[in-house]
């Protein structure tokens, strides 16, 4: 291959239906971005909206009723499954009829598999024994084929004070599988509403910011935990090509 693949990430939009419209407002600009940008396919990696109302996955399904390319829904800690389900399993029937949200993208030069670990009820994640065997399964699946792995919570520390709390429990299990899996290029994710890079095993791990707005860093005890910034809202575009590797751009709106 020698085109670009375009893949782009937008994270943690938590749509409401009741803010005048301006977590819509910021979906709208990114998607507008994506088409400009030609994006192949577009994955939404969590806290789809704010509360699990129905009505806001509602007035989500409207926002994507023509989206610019392809695109895939994972839930975050914000988002009810069922929901999901019921809002979204008519025009997106890669989604599972039961169980976690987790799915596989095998028709694109980048094979995506996205992973949800969300606890329901919970605001960290959780990947139990049975998530990491179906990762590890599907992964196993092809071996020669360049992948990212999508997920909602940081697989990594990011030592902040209160998100690392409220990360991904069961980082060890998620690296133990990844570490066995050398075609994983990058593992990109959300939660954090601020770009973080790290790694797991060996593979780069890209944080997205969120759409809506951005949080800022507590390190220290006693320091205010997720300060609201005015750094700027935006979205990932990862851009791919055959035999020259993966690069990852903070897209800001």
């Amino acid at each position: 291959m020698t085109e670009k693949f375009l893949l782009a990430q937008i994270s943690d939009m938590h749509i409401r239906a009741d803010d005048d419209g301006e977590s819509l407002r910021q979906l709208d600009k990114a998607l507008r971005h994506a088409r400009e940008y030609r994006a192949d396919a577009i994955l939404l990696t969590g806290d789809l909206v704010n509360d699990e109302h129905a009505e806001e996955y509602a007035v989500l399904a409207e926002a994507l009723r023509d989206p610019p390319a392809p695109t895939f829904l994972l839930p975050g800690n914000h988002d009810d499954r069922d929901r999901v389900r019921q809002t979204f399993a008519g025009r997106h029937p890669y989604l599972p009829s039961a169980g976690p949200l987790s799915f596989v993208l095998d028709q694109f030069p980048l094979r995506i598999v996205m992973v949800d670990q969300i606890a329901p009820g919970e605001t960290h994640g959780e990947l139990t024994e049975a998530q990491a065997a179906w990762l590890d399964t599907e992964l196993a699946a092809a071996p020669d084929r360049p992948t990212i792995v999508a997920l909602h919570h940081p697989p990594m520390p990011t030592y902040d004070v209160l998100f690392d709390t409220i990360g991904l429990r069961d980082r060890d299990r998620f690296a133990a599988v990844i570490a066995r899996h050398p075609q994983v290029l990058r593992i990109v994710c959300g939660h954090h509403h601020r770009v973080v890079f790290g790694q797991v095993a060996h593979a780069p791990v890209v944080v997205a910011p969120s759409c809506s707005w951005t949080y800022g860093l507590a390190l220290r005890d006693g320091q205010k935990v997720a300060p609201r910034t005015n750094d700027q809202p935006g979205w990932m575009l990862h851009v791919w090509r055959e035999g020259h590797g993966l690069a990852s751009h903070f897209m800001g709106i």
